[in-house]
Order: structure tokens, then C-alpha cells, then sequence
């Protein structure tokens, strides 16, 4: 800090120099033109100014080097020693006007210490900087003047000299307050620049590590999601094989509720670090409550069902609430899957939801389970924090309701909790609402985002083009194909994929993004080169929005995400291969 601290004043002192080498140089002409003639010694006055010009020749000259070096050879302690001496023997030189340019002549001498005093005086708002500066330019300067003064044997300037003296003392004094003033300023304004800095580099350090996270959570997704598509795709057309017996049907579908669970969790770790980095884009609009709750009671029956948990749904809800249609099913489907798994067997969960103002409405998901200790309720949105009473395991990350939370949050509503230990827990949501009819907007989902029309055509003479460079995957898709009804070729990599585009004729591409040789983006580039009608769709196992953004970019009309489900990409293929005419 010291040596930041001396650096600024020294390069505080040089940035004053040449506003002080102008005032000089026009205060010493003017003495020197207005004593020539009047000084009892015109060579000892020229002496004088000509040393001067000298003086303000090598000070101008220093101060140009110490501007033009780099700020660590500013640093070295020569140039505050520099200084120092420039200034002590320009004091000390403005102190010998007095002498070598003495007049007999009372008001010219007179007017020597008007002049030596004004300089003095101008000299302490540069000088201030740095107290050595000051006075080994003051005391010079004035000493000599009193000498001088006090050698006279004039009355009049021998009360001068009294008054001079006091100047001394006043000026002394007065700028040894100034300069821990300015010291402390400066000590104020370093520490706010290294605090700066530290902001600065603390805020590129998170930058950095964001960046660093987003690249491992790609990676980990794609990473998860690989092996994940062929286990979930597998056991799909597992399920739809009636050759395997009961129990073999038992296991496909342990295995298949275990990689779901695995891709639940990826889902809410990719969920939270979205939320976090500001990049999880929600559309507000009007959505009628008694549907999405309908909806969210179909999908969590079978949980409960397997959890022998009781569902007690009131879904005759007039009006509708301002919410993202997909987001309100995320977070009342969280609260009511925490609802069953913190449960008791055969235990209840109701739904109830209600208007608690004109233009808000309430939607409580009630249980009959554990309960949550008072202590642990100010830490339940924390991210990780698990609630599992001592006698169950309960699985999950701990993010859930994190999740839902910040989801709520940002719909413009509220999440709120109320729980008692072995009474159970009730969680609300709060949103925007209205009892009056629903009005109607257009909600635009990933399937969806060309709205091609919706034909009915043979699957069988449906060709369609797949590029996927892991094997197993190319394996999967083109079982999963099959079970659909459709024809598929398989190429590799993207060059192998274009080659049979350009020499077959296809209703649909899917490709894989990432591939050697040419990957999925290149590839769709290329394919719009030659045609812009027929459809592409990627397959990926990236999740994140901005690789959705790059699809659309590439000329892609849709994306499906890796693990691929069977219902989704019929969904898919009957949207848009349908929309073709078929192919043989």
C-alpha cells in the first residue's frame, strides 16, 4: 500500500510540472525585464535568470523522460530523489533573486518579496503532494529572503521580516495539514481502485468458473445422456416385445424407472444451472388451472399408484392463471412427487386451489406424511438440502424444490410452505390469475416450431435419412424406426450422410450434432444448400437452450433431446415425415 501510495504522489508532483515550468519561466521573465536596470549587479541578475532557464530547461526535460516511462520504471525511488533536488534548488534559486538581484531602490526590493512570496505561495498547491517537496523547497527559498531582509538596516523591512517569519511558521504548518489531506485522499482512492480490482477480477474469476461450469455440464450432459439413450431406448422396445414373460417384463420396467430417475436428475441439475446463469427463457401467458391440473393428476397417478398413496384432486377450477404452461406442470408435478415419496402408505395427498384476491389464485398440495421440523423449513429451497426422515431413503438430488421456487419466482408468484412433525406439510403456490374466461394466446413448443401441417400418411413407404456416429445409438434409432413402421438409411457421419442424401431421395433427416468428419450443423448447412422444404430434425444429447438457438441457426426444424422416448419420437415423425409425400 506504502509503495502505492508514494508512486501516486510522485507521479501526482510530475503531472503538475509543466503547469509549474509555465508559471516559472513567465514569473522569472518578468522579474528579470522589470529589475534589468533597477538591480545594483545587471550581471549578477542575468546570472540568475539564465540559471533559472537552466533549472527550468532540466526540470521540463526530467518530467518529459518520467511521462514517457513504462509504470514499473516510475516506480523506482530515483525519481522521487530527482525531484526532490529539482525542487530544493529551485527554492533555493528563487531565494537568491533576493541577493543577486538586490535593489537599493525600496519598492524594487519590495516587489522581489512580493515576488519570492507569491511564488512560495503558488508553489504549496503542487508541492502538496509530498511533505519532503514542500519544505525543502519553502525553507530555502525563505530563509534566504530573510537573511536578506534582516541584513538591511531599514525599518520597514526589518518589520517585512517579522511578518515573513510568521509567514514561515503559518505556511509550514498549514501545509503539513494539506498534505496528509491529499495523503489521505490518495490512500482512499488507491484502496477504492484496488478494491475495484479486486471486484473485477473476482467478477472475471466467476465469469470464468460459469463458463467452466456451463462447458462441464455440456459435457456431463452429453456424457449421461449417450449411454442413457441406448437403456431408455432399449428397454422401451423391451416393453413392447410380448415374447417376454412377466417377470422378464418386471425387470425391463425396474430398469426403465431407474434410467428415468437418472435422466430426472440430469434434467434438474441442467434445470438449476440454467436458472442460475439467467439462460432458462419462460413464456408467460393465460393457462387454464383446471387443465393443467387434470394433466398433472395423469401423470402422477402411476407414482402413486406404486407408492399406495390416495390423490384427492379438485381440478373444477373456473379461470385461468398467468404462467408458463410447461413450468406450472414442473413445479406442481415437483410438489406433488415430494408429496407421495414423504409419504406414508396408504396416506393422502389433496389438491385443492382457490382465489385468494381478485387476481390471485392459490394451488396447495396437502400430505399426510412426515412433516418437516421447524428448524429445517428456513433451509428448504436451499439447493442440495435433503429432508429424509431416519426411516426411509428417499432419492433425489435435493434441487427440486429449489427449482420450483425460483420457477414460481419468476412467473410472478410465490412458493410457501407450512409443515408439522407426523402431521404433514402443505406447499402453495401463488400466481397471477382470473375467474373470467381464458383468453386465448398461442404457446409455442419445441415440436411445434414450423407448425407444419398434421397429414396422415403411410408409414411403411416413409423413408428417412439417420446420421449418428456411435454405433449403438445408430442401432437403437433404427429398432426404434422399425417399431414405428418406418424405413431408415444409416450413415456414420455427416459426409456419409450428405453423400446418400444427394443420391436418395428422403421424407426427413435425423442427425446427431456431433460428429467427426462433418458434424450435424455442416451437415444441415449443406442439405439447405440443395433444399430448404424437407425436414431436419436433430438428435442430441446437449439439453441446453443455446444448442437449440444453434440447430434453428443451422437451418434445423426441431430438436430432440437425448435419451430418445419412443412416444416423443413418434410425436415427432407423424408431425413432420407425414407432412411429406411418402417415399419408396
Amino acid at each position: 500500500m506504502e509503495s502505492h501510495i508514494q508512486l501516486e504522489e510522485i507521479r501526482m508532483l510530475y503531472g503538475s510540472m509543466l503547469f509549474s515550468m509555465i508559471a516559472t519561466f513567465a514569473a522569472s521573465l518578468i522579474m528579470y525585464l522589470v529589475m534589468l536596470g533597477h538591480a545594483d549587479s545587471s550581471r549578477n541578475l542575468s546570472l540568475w535568470f539564465i540559471v533559472m532557464l537552466a533549472s527550468i530547461l532540466l526540470r521540463s526535460w526530467d518530467t518529459y523522460a518520467f511521462n514517457r516511462a513504462a509504470p514499473e520504471e516510475q516506480s523506482k525511488s530515483s525519481w522521487g530523489l530527482r525531484f526532490l533536488l529539482g525542487s530544493t534548488f529551485a527554492g533555493f534559486w528563487w531565494g537568491m533573486l533576493s541577493w543577486l538581484g538586490y535593489s537599493t531602490e525600496n519598492e524594487y526590493q519590495a516587489l522581489i518579496v512580493v515576488c519570492i512570496v507569491g511564488v512560495v505561495g503558488g508553489a504549496l498547491t503542487t508541492l502538496t503532494y509530498r511533505w519532503q517537496t514542500t519544505v525543502m523547497f519553502l525553507m530555502p527559498a525563505l530563509l534566504l529572503l530573510e537573511i536578506r531582509l534582516l541584513f538591511e538596516d531599514n525599518e520597514f523591512f526589518t518589520t517585512v521580516s517579522y511578518l515573513l517569519a510568521l509567514f514561515i511558521v503559518f505556511t509550514l504548518v498549514t501545509s503539513r495539514r494539506e498534505y496528509r489531506n491529499s495523503n489521505q485522499n490518495i490512500r482512499l482512492r488507491i484502496e477504492a481502485d484496488i478494491r475495484e480490482e479486486a471486484l473485477r477480477t473476482a467478477k472475471n474469476e466467476a465469469e470464468q468458473a460459469n463458463e467452466a461450469k456451463s462447458i462441464f455440464l455440456s459435457n456431463m450432459s452429453h456424457e449421461l445422456r449417450t449411454p442413457l439413450n441406448a437403456i431408455l431406448g432399449y428397454t422401451q422396445l423391451l416393453q413392447h416385445d410380448e415374447s417376454l414373460s412377466p417377470k422378464q417384463q418386471d425387470s425391463v420396467n425396474e430398469i426403465d424407472d431407474a434410467g428415468e430417475l437418472l435422466l430426472e436428475l440430469v434434467n434438474q441439475v441442467l434445470d438449476l444451472s440454467a436458472i442460475e446463469e439467467g439462460n432458462l427463457a419462460i413464456s408467460i401467458e393465460n393457462i387454464g388451472l383446471r387443465e393443467v391440473l387434470q394433466e398433472c393428476k395423469a401423470l402422477i397417478q402411476p407414482l402413486a399408484d406404486r407408492n399406495q398413496i390416495h390423490l384427492d384432486f379438485i381440478t373444477d377450477v373456473p379461470g385461468y392463471v398467468r404462467a408458463d404452461h410447461t413450468r406450472l406442470k414442473q413445479v406442481i408435478l415437483n410438489l406433488l412427487t415430494n408429496a407421495i415419496k414423504f409419504n406414508h402408505a396408504n396416506g393422502m395427498v389433496n389438491v385443492r386451489s382457490h382465489f385468494v384476491a381478485e387476481n390471485r389464485v392459490r394451488v396447495c398440495v396437502e400430505d399426510t406424511g412426515f412433516g418437516i421440523a421447524p428448524n429445517k423449513l428456513q433451509n428448504l429451497f436451499e439447493p442440495f438440502t435433503r429432508l429424509e426422515p431416519d426411516s426411509k431413503k428417499i432419492e433425489g438430488t435435493g434441487i427440486g424444490l429449489t427449482i420450483a421456487k425460483n420457477l414460481t419466482e419468476m412467473m410472478n408468484g410465490t412458493l410457501s410452505v407450512q409443515s408439522e412433525i407426523g402431521q404433514g406439510s402443505t406447499f402453495w403456490i401463488e400466481l397471477e390469475g382470473s375467474q373470467a374466461g381464458i383468453v386465448p394466446e398461442t404457446r409455442i413448443h419445441q415440436a411445434d416450431l414450423f407448425n407444419p401441417a398434421d397429414h396422415s400418411g403411410p408409414k411403411q413407404t416413409t423413408k428417412i435419412l439417420v446420421v449418428e456416429d456411435n454405433p449403438s445409438n445408430l442401432k437403437l434409432i433404427s429398432n426404434q424406426l422399425r417399431t414405428l413402421g418406418y424405413k431408415a438409411d444409416l450413415a456414420s457421419n455427416g459426409r456419409e450422410g450428405l453423400n446418400l442424401f444427394r443420391s436418395h431421395e428422403y421424407a426427413l433427416v435425423l442427425t446427431d450434432c456431433n460428429m467427426p468428419i462433418m458434424d450435424g450443423y455442416e451437415l444441415a448447412l449443406e442439405i439447405r444448400k440443395e433444399d430448404t422444404e424437407i425436414p431436419i430434425i436433430a438428435l442430441t444429447a446437449d439439453a441446453f437452450p443455446e444448442r437449440e438457438k444453434q440447430c434453428l441457426a443451422a437451418g434445423m426444424n426441431g430438436r430432440i433431446s437425448k435419451p430418445v422416448n419412443l412416444q416423443n419420437l413418434r410425436i415427432m415423425l407423424e408431425k413432420w415425415a407425414s407432412s411429406l409425400p411418402a417415399l419408396t
